[in-house]
């Protein structure tokens, strides 16, 4: 009896000793369930209480790396936008010389972008009667020209050139001139600087030097007055100067 006693004893000790052997062994570790268990081997279950801090851990650079990869995305869609939009808002603007009108010379001009910095501009002068008997002034004037702006169109200061030709015919006291064969021509520089005032409002104040050749004939300043002589002139000064009123669209 007492030797079957120990044999159950010793068999019981044998099968419990093969059962941890066969048993995989866990290694402490303060990681996460997942990444401690062994191949073949299911996860452990996380436990909401205990799994809290870990599994904020793990989300935040995974929530990080989605609103990064979501804000990336807009960036490059919207700069893709902007690369295959054409560009808009070229600066055109309607124009007329205040100093001009004030003289009884009426004036238009229509001025355009074509280039980062430039635009190009038509003013067309105009008068068509006297201011009294013994003097007026009847012309009809193109100046084209070209300006380059330092900022953007339309604003601040530019410097640019222009071409005069002028058809006149013009009376002063006892003599009347007027353009004899062809019209006056010539070319000029000048200086604008253009002031914002809102609402596509501007004020633009500009001044031109240049040159003028001209051939006129003169006649006595009467009805039917008699041919005195023809002249050429070469004119060089001022010939341009504007406080321009601007509406640009």
């Amino acid at each position: 009896m007492k030797k079957l006693s120990i044999i159950l004893l010793a068999a019981a000790i044998a099968g419990l000793s093969a059962v941890n052997a066969q048993a995989p062994s866990r290694i402490r570790t303060s990681a996460a369930a997942e990444k401690t268990a062994q191949k073949g081997e299911a996860p452990a279950p996380i436990l909401k209480g205990a799994g809290k801090g870990a599994k904020g851990v793990a989300a935040a650079p995974a929530s990080g790396v989605k609103n990064g990869a979501k804000k990336g995305g807009k960036k490059a869609a919207q700069k893709a936008v902007e690369t295959n939009t054409p560009s808009s808002g070229l600066y055109m603007a309607l124009k007329t010389n205040i100093a001009y009108d004030a003289f009884g010379v009426l004036n238009l001009a229509y001025e355009c972008q074509f280039a980062e910095h430039w635009t190009a501009e038509l003013p067309v002068m105009w008068s068509l009667w006297d201011w009294k008997e013994s003097r007026g002034l009847r012309t009809v004037a193109l100046q084209p020209g070209v300006k380059y702006w330092f900022s953007r169109p339309g604003s601040g200061h530019a410097v640019g050139a222009d071409f005069d030709l002028a058809w006149y015919n013009a009376r002063w006291d006892d003599d009347r001139y007027q353009t004899s064969g062809r019209p006056a021509m010539g070319a000029s520089i000048l200086y604008a600087y253009s002031l914002d005032m809102g609402c596509g409002w501007k004020a633009e104040f500009s001044l031109g030097v240049g040159y003028v050749n001209t051939r006129y004939n003169t006649y006595y300043n009467i009805t039917d007055g008699a041919l005195i002589d023809t002249r050429t002139k070469n004119y060089f000064g001022p010939t341009r100067l504007g406080i321009t009123l601007v509406y640009s669209f």
